[in-house]
């Protein structure tokens, strides 16, 4: 197990960021070229385009890694099943809650994009937004997916931790840690062709599903990508929290290579992003995969080097950070609506989208920390247990726990 006891600003602060990324990815793919998000504008852009797709190659995989990191963390000052009990409140009650509340008003402002679209007439999007809220179904999950797919890799964790110990795996985990100290470069890039390898297999995996008859394929179609995608991301979170000297060895201290790599592999899986053709579409994968751990590695080597100390500004948006990522993609979707009666540019609309979208987000979250019951039903906080405040002590709760 770990040795590290000292607190670790950095995790909190990278979970927080990586969670805020969320912003200008989504406003981001409103202009994408190549790829159909939820809402579209008709005006494109190749910039936005690029910058999603370097977003979407680390954010959510650095992000599984530090929730496997902390998950591990948690693991070993708490009991297994109190500590699962404990996750399934924290993210199944917001989980819940963004379906009953946001999912309705995420559909219906999507299908009144249509209609200011011009694509169709108001009446059929009043319409299709009454049939959409009173018939919810599984597209209903959109950004909520990695609530369920943590549940999932945690119930995992703690049924893992019986199966899992002995021998074999103690002398797998000292030769991995001993690797890791002599080659480091290899090691890093062995766990990036893996990955590679991984995404690869989960695309093969969900085409063979979605190929084959009847519903169950197309249940495991979905469940496949994207729950089972980001599992290893988790399992290397928690190797690195279980073994320091792999984690030293890995995560960027110094030099230009990992980075400049990491960039490389992460605009190059930005340009094949979309693409037709099978061929195109694996070397994709692959090269997502590459850019997910090299990518991670280095922002987490940024995050320990510039935020590892309290800072009373960060520890607010740490703060906000679960609450503002929960209520930002209907704010992203309302604003994208607005401004299809506008003729401004791209980056200029999607500037403001990013700045409204994070403010009407905030002050949501202000307004939420002042009623227990909102706490619960958006952070998981349960009633009778305060969320820490911008001002107290770290080591009180906090709502992105």
């Amino acid at each position: 197990m770990s040795a590290v006891t000292a607190r670790e600003h950095h995790w909190d602060s990278l979970r927080a960021f990586l969670m805020l990324l969320g912003i200008p990815y989504h406003a981001a793919m409103i202009y994408h070229s190549r790829v159909l998000w939820d809402v579209q504008s008709p005006e494109k852009s190749e910039l936005l385009t690029l910058v999603s797709g370097v977003l979407v190659s680390f954010r959510m995989p650095a992000f599984f890694i530090v929730a496997g990191y902390f998950a591990a963390m948690m693991l070993e000052k708490r009991a297994p099943s109190d500590w699962l009990r404990g996750r399934l409140i924290r993210l199944g009650v917001p989980f819940a809650t963004g379906l009953v509340l946001l999912a309705p008003v995420q559909f219906a402002l999507i299908d009144l994009n249509l209609a200011v679209m011009g694509a169709i007439p108001v009446a059929d999007a009043l319409d299709a937004a009454a049939r959409d809220v009173a018939h919810p179904g599984f597209s209903w999950v959109m950004h909520l997916w990695f609530l369920p797919a943590l549940l999932i890799y945690s119930t995992l964790l703690v049924g893992g931790q019986t199966l899992l110990k002995g021998p074999a795996l103690d002398r797998l985990f000292e030769k991995l840690r001993l690797s890791s100290i002599s080659a480091p470069r290899t090691v890093l890039l062995i766990l990036a062709l893996s990955i590679g390898a991984w995404d690869v297999i989960i695309f093969l995996s969900r085409q063979a599903m979605l190929g084959a008859d009847g519903a169950l394929a197309y249940l495991l179609a979905h469940g496949i990508d994207p729950y089972l995608r980001y599992l290893p991301l988790f399992l290397t979170g928690i190797l690195f929290r279980s073994l320091p000297e792999v984690r030293n060895a890995l995560v960027w201290r110094k030099g230009w290579q990992i980075p400049v790599l990491a960039l490389i592999a992460a605009v190059a899986s930005s340009l094949l992003r979309g693409r037709e053709g099978e061929a195109l579409v694996i070397l994709y994968e692959t090269m997502d995969g590459v850019a997910s751990i090299l990518m991670s590695v280095t922002v987490i080597g940024v995050a320990e080097r510039f935020w590892n100390r309290p800072d009373p500004h960060v520890d607010r948006i740490v703060d906000a950070s679960f609450s503002i990522y929960l209520l930002h993609h209907p704010a992203v979707i309302g604003f994208a609506t607005l401004f299809l009666l506008t003729d401004w540019s791209p980056l200029a609309e999607f500037a403001l989208i990013c700045l409204l979208a994070f403010a009407l987000s905030y002050a949501a979250h202000r307004l939420i920390r002042h009623s227990a019951l909102a706490l619960f039903l958006f952070n998981g906080v349960p009633i009778g247990r305060k969320a820490r405040d911008d001002a107290s002590p770290q080591g009180r709760i906090t709502t992105l726990h």
